[in-house]
Parts: C-alpha cells; structure tokens; sequence
C-alpha cells in the first residue's frame, strides 16, 4: 500500500464578523476534514487555527506551529479553503513558499484547485494573486485611516484600549476614578525626578507593574491634557497643561535630582507603612566647633526618607530618616546572618510547600476552549476572553517551572571577602554590588530594617 500524504489544514478568519457571515471557522473546519475524508491518499495529522488576526501579519501563534512541524518534516501538503485565508501579502506568502520547498510540502485551497503549487504556472499565477489581495489589503487599510481620522476630529475613540484613567462611553473617553492615581504619578515624577523611581512607585503604591517605556509613554500621553492627533479637545483632560509641560521638559532635559551625587541605595529602600520607595538628599551643616584655622566646616550627610510623607502626599505618618552612613554599617555587620537565615526559611518552605505543575491541564484547557467555540458553544469575545486569561496562567506556570530549574542566588555564589575591602570600592559599584544582592529594605516608622534578598 503506497504511503498516505500527510496533511495538515490551515483555517483563519480576521474578524467576528467574518466568522459569523460566512467563511467562519467552523464551516472551513468541515470543508477541509471532507476534503481529506474524501481522499483515501490523505491522512490528517493535524489542525492549526488563528481566530481574529489579519492575513497581513506573519506573527501568527498557529501559523507559526505549523511551520515549525514542517520544518521537522512531519507534513507534506497543507489544506485551506481559499488563497485569503493563508496570506494578504505578497512578501510574506513568497518567503513562507521558500521554506515549503525546502522541506517538499506543497499547498491547495480546496475550493479554488487551480491554484497548484507543484508546477511554474501555478506558482506565477498565484505570485500574480498574491498581488492583487495584497493592493486590496492596502487600499483597505487607507479607508480605515480615513475613517480614524475622522473618529478622531469627531473625539470618538479608535480602539478598545484606553489610558490609565479613562474610559469609553458612548464612544468618547471619559474620566474615571483612576484618575487620582494619574495625578498622583504625574506628581510623584516631579517631585523625585526619576524614571526607575516612578516604576517603582507605580507598582508599590497601586500594584501596577509596567516597564520603564509603558510609564514613560504614559508621562508622553497627550490625552491626559484633551489632546490627540491635532484635536485640542479630544477628550477631558485630567493634568494640567503646565504640570504635563514641566514633566516633558523634564524627560526631554533627563534632569534627575542630585545628578552630581550618587545614592547607593537609591530604588532599593522601601517604606513598611506605605510602601512607598525613600527618596535620597542630601543634608549640608556646620560643625559645631571650628578647625585650626577658626573655620566651622560643612559636611554633608546622604539620607533617605519615605516619599510620601516627604512630599505631603497621602501623608504618611513613617517620618524616619535613615541616613546612607548607618545603612551601609547595618548591611556590612549583620548581611551575611540575615542571608543565612532567609536562606533556611526557603529551604523550609519548599519542603513544606512542593511545587505543583499545572502545565498540562491548562493545555487540555485551551483544547477544550477551543472545541467550545467551534462547536458554537461560546461567542467569539468569549473564547478571547477565556484564552487570554489561560494564556496568562501557562506563561506564569511555564516560568515558575523555570525558576525551579534554575539554581537561586545563594551565600554559597558569593566571595565574602568583599566585606573586607568594601571601603576601596568607588560609591558605582557600591550601589552595582548591593542590587546584585539585594531585592529591596524596608524602613518601619521606628527605623527598623528588614532585608529582602534576591
């Protein structure tokens, strides 16, 4: 018996709308499993399907699968319902086509089988094809930016996603009660004058973690002052133009408070009340009797303080002041105790707590989600919904699992010695040494301290 061709399908649509008037996923779902069930030469070896993306992008979770299984050689033809569904640009399709070749597989849309990759005149009508979907794509999109543009004259919005702060009715943006967080931000970003601190802030304070890009794009974000696009009354505003104004001056000049001086500890103090990051300055006096010469000198001391209370903001009642002198002293008499102790904790813990490996249940999750919205069981904004969230928890528990693998920075990796020569250290590397070592120190409002190691 000769051996059977080992197919794959390929399904996509672009839109909910697609996928409800016509060429949904489940009526080429069914097209494409007659088709091989009609064939006794063909057996199915599997399906990949992208739901809601455009044939434009190349960057397709299932697209991408499927090219990794012919690349290890485990198909031979590949099954779509018309040429639309595999590609809308020409330079991508030409560049998937290259490595098809390379490894024998060839393609047909079933409902259009004049479209025959195994001779030159089929592969030059379909690049001729290719073409023309591509001029469509195109032309399209410029009718989507003028309507945009449009949209936005008018104030409506473009896309579901919407600033921290604001959010859609009756297709405009409007403020809501996360507004006060956005003040607060704006206003915490002048008043240290860093970009690591203000990430920091924005996670400690609100529980809100982003890079130091998505902070800065939101400190750039014309919307907070009504504007976008050329509209000035895009939408209300929520800073004031002056206070938005200083903040760019600010970011475009990178001015950071005490540019001359470095504070070593600068990001990694933490207030246990509030937990809001210690900003550092620096204090100037005169000693209280003179030198030789009859002049009183002044000397400067490196402190830090709880932001919060220090700019009056929510007021925090933490107003201890922990000055760089004594902080550097504690971590040099008592760090390697401290380590040694949090150490045994961990070790107590994972005994107590093994880690559990969800990997494969939330898979046969997505399998079932998927089921269910071919079968019509769910809506498409469900199944969305749904994946994302599962999504969510498979990244999480594939970097759990990671971590696991990978040993934790322990007492054992370090050269002790380096408390002995810790005085010849410049105060850069100082600051470089005590982040590879440490997480953060939190300040109580008594002044105590508690270490957290990496």
């Amino acid at each position: 018996m000769d051996k059977k061709i080992r197919v794959a399908i390929y399904i996509r649509v672009s839109t909910e709308q697609q996928a409800k008037f016509g060429d949904s996923l489940r009526e080429q779902k069914e097209t494409l499993e007659n088709y091989v069930k009609n064939r006794k030469d063909m057996e199915l070896i599997s399906t990949y399907i992208d739901d809601g993306i455009s044939g434009q992008k190349l960057q397709r979770d299932e697209f991408q699968r499927l090219l990794s299984d012919v690349e290890s050689n485990q198909i031979d033809m590949i099954l779509f319902t018309k040429l639309d569904r595999w590609f809308r640009n020409l330079r991508h399709y030409l560049n998937t086509q290259e490595i098809l070749e390379k490894h024998n597989v060839a393609w047909k849309a079933v409902t259009q089988e004049f479209y025959d990759t195994s001779t030159p005149i089929g592969r030059t009508i379909i690049a001729q094809m290719m073409s023309f979907g591509e001029l469509e794509a195109q032309m399209t999109s410029d009718r989507i930016k003028a309507v945009f543009e449009n949209k936005t004259k008018k104030g409506e919005v473009t896309s579901g996603k919407v600033p921290l702060g604001y959010s859609i009715k009756d297709k405009k943006l409007v403020i809501n009660d996360d507004a006060e967080m956005v003040k607060d931000l704006f206003n915490f970003y002048l008043s240290n004058g860093t970009m690591r601190q203000t990430v920091y802030y924005l996670e400690d304070r609100y529980k809100i973690k982003r890079d130091y890009q998505s902070v800065k794009s939101m400190l750039t974000n014309k919307k907070y002052i009504g504007e976008h696009k050329g509209n000035l009354n895009y939408c209300p505003s929520i800073i004031d133009k002056e206070i938005f104004e200083e903040v760019q001056n600010r970011l475009s000049n990178n001015v950071k408070h005490n540019t001359h001086r470095t504070f070593i500890f600068s990001g990694l103090v933490k207030c246990s009340v509030c937990d809001a990051s210690f900003s550092g300055n620096t204090r100037r006096y005169k000693k209280k009797k003179p030198n030789a010469d009859g002049i009183f000198e002044v000397t400067e001391s490196k402190n830090y303080r709880c932001s919060k209370h220090r700019a009056n903001i929510n007021s925090c009642f933490n107003k201890k002041i922990v000055t760089e002198k004594n902080l550097e002293k504690y971590l040099l008499e008592n760090l390697k105790n401290e380590m040694f102790e949090t150490e045994a904790k961990r070790n107590l813990n994972k005994k107590r707590t093994p880690s559990v490996d969800n990997t494969k249940s939330i898979t046969r999750k997505l399998v079932r989600l998927k089921d269910a919205y071919l079968n019509e069981v769910i809506t498409l904004e469900e199944y969305k919904k749904d994946k994302l969230s599962l999504d969510a928890q498979l990244d999480k528990q594939i970097k759990e699992n990671e971590s696991v693998k990978i040993n934790k920075f322990t007492s054992a990796d370090i050269d002790w010695n380096f408390l002995k020569n810790y005085s010849d250290l410049t105060e850069s590397d100082k600051r470089e040494l005590w982040r590879m070592i440490i997480k953060k120190i939190t300040v109580d409002d008594k002044g105590n301290l508690t270490i957290f190691f990496i």
